[in-house]
């Protein structure tokens, strides 16, 4: 299930820590209670083993009283509850080889295929003795009995009973997991209301961002001194995408505007045309010139309809479905090929200077492209004069300029040129045939293939535009073409 909350993932992630934590330190309190009492039950029978060894080794008493305090001090022990043991020497001397005994410890130890310990030392270890865990320890002492006679051994084994020390772990264990519970309901609670209250930046600024409409995109601005440092990079990138926004209203706004005055013009000459044929009866030549006329602005009319069409479609994402090698100098022939007949009726003379050089691309929108700069200095430069095509290739890049004799366009209106319906001569001049979207249409095919375009404009050098796309295969060559 994937987690829409910030807060629950958050607060999951401190009560899984805290999970993490209390199972590390509950484990760490449950090894060291156990050991705790372990140890307790083994210095008790180290204790009772000492005691009995002492009284064992005592020349001063006789054997009846030596048996009397030793049933004194064994059954005394009741610390622990059930308290076993059982006396016993490895030879017959007295008799009599055991000498106290309240269970058959030995068998038990026997049955669990326990050594026996060395001579002098004790062992401790953990005995299921009828069906019950014990704590014991088992030890061999030599004994002196008398000087006539050489030294008894004498096998001690004392057993706990270690029922109690497992019910007080479990009752342990039981404590750990209900407090374990309460810590971490408690942190899971806690986390709620720290993040509540540490998310309330986040809110008012939700409630600032629900506020935003189209007509005050610009107007938002907090202050900086009001916003947390975690949240300076997330409003900086919130501002920016709002001017983005902004502009890119503005944009759409001034080309529906512009759009509409495009398109209002040819309809309205269109409409006045064959109004003004329709008010009274006209000669055939009239009627021919009217229609003529009509014929003309819906021309004119079509090409901007198609015009927008085509920029919309290249400003799509989707515009480029395929990409192949084309070699760019193929293209850019063509299209010249394609102008040749206007060129000479203009008397233009063009030159050319073109390397073989392939990029990855869409040819018709490449053809656009090329043909729109080629157009746009027929139209614009002085007939009679040189249009000169040339291209600069390297390693990462290939260039290609495009450059005529026209006029000085001032500088601050260089980077307009490719604004949409945006010309250097204010007035809409329906003579010279263009909608001022073919420049647009170019800067958008530039883009999409991944280049740079731009304008450079003085009296030296005339208007020259020059286009730069990144280099996807070899040079192949350069050649000059007139």
């Amino acid at each position: 299930m994937k987690l829409r909350s910030l807060k629950a993932r958050i607060g999951i992630c401190i009560a899984i820590l805290m999970l993490i934590v209390v199972t590390i330190l509950s484990g760490i309190a449950y090894h060291e209670f156990k050991e705790g009492l372990w140890t307790s039950m083994d210095l008790t029978l180290q204790s009772d083993l000492q005691q009995v060894r002492g009284l064992l080794s005592s020349k001063d008493e006789s054997e009846t009283e030596k048996r009397r305090e030793l049933l004194t001090i064994l059954n005394s022990q009741t610390t622990f509850g059930s308290f076993d043991y059982q006396l016993w020497f490895e030879d017959n001397i007295s008799g009599q080889t055991e000498m106290l005994i309240t269970s058959d410890l030995y068998s038990a130890l026997k049955q669990q295929a326990t050594c026996p310990p060395r001579l002098d030392e004790s062992v401790l270890l953990d005995l299921n003795h009828e069906n019950k865990p014990h704590r014991a320890i088992w030890a061999r002492y030599s004994i002196p009995h008398d000087p006539a006679t050489p030294a008894r051994t004498v096998n001690i084994a004392l057993a706990i009973s270690s029922h109690y020390a497992y019910h007080e772990v479990g009752e342990f264990v039981r404590v750990l997991v209900i407090a374990g519970i309460i810590v971490v309901w408690a942190a899971w609670g806690l986390t709620q209301q720290i993040l509540r209250w540490g998310l309330k930046p986040i809110n008012s600024l939700a409630e600032q961002m629900s506020h935003v409409t189209k007509s005050d995109l610009t107007k938002i601005n907090p202050s900086r001194s009001d916003i947390h440092l975690e949240l300076v990079p997330f409003v900086e990138s919130w501002q920016d995408m709002l001017g983005r926004l902004a502009r890119a209203m503005e944009e759409q706004k001034r080309f529906i505007s512009d759009a509409a005055h495009e398109l209002k013009t040819p309809i309205a000459l269109v409409k006045s045309t064959l109004q003004l044929a329709q008010i009274k009866k006209r000669n055939a030549e009239y009627y021919e010139n009217t229609i003529a006329h009509a014929l003309e602005d819906v021309d004119r009319l079509n090409n901007l309809v198609s015009q927008l069409l085509e920029l919309s479609r290249i400003e799509s994402p989707t515009s480029i479905t395929q990409r192949d090698l084309i070699n760019i100098k193929e293209v850019i022939e063509e299209v010249i090929e394609y102008h040749k007949p206007l060129l000479d009726e203009k008397s233009f003379v063009l030159k050319s200077d073109l390397c073989s050089v392939e990029i990855s691309g869409n040819r018709e929108q490449l053809q656009c492209l090329f043909n729109n700069l080629i157009d746009n200095a027929i139209k614009y430069a002085p007939p009679k004069t040189t249009i000169s095509v040339s291209m600069e290739a390297n390693d990462k890049s290939v260039t290609i300029m495009v450059r005529d004799e026209g006029g000085n366009i001032p500088e601050e209106e260089c980077g307009l040129l490719f604004d949409r319906f945006y010309r250097v001569s204010k007035a809409r001049d329906r003579n010279s045939g263009g909608s001022g979207l073919g420049l647009a249409i170019a800067k958008e095919i530039v883009i999409q293939h991944s280049g740079r375009i731009h304008v450079e404009s003085n009296h030296d050098i005339g208007t020259r535009f020059v286009v730069t796309f990144p280099r996807d295969a070899h040079n192949q060559g350069c050649g000059n073409v007139d």
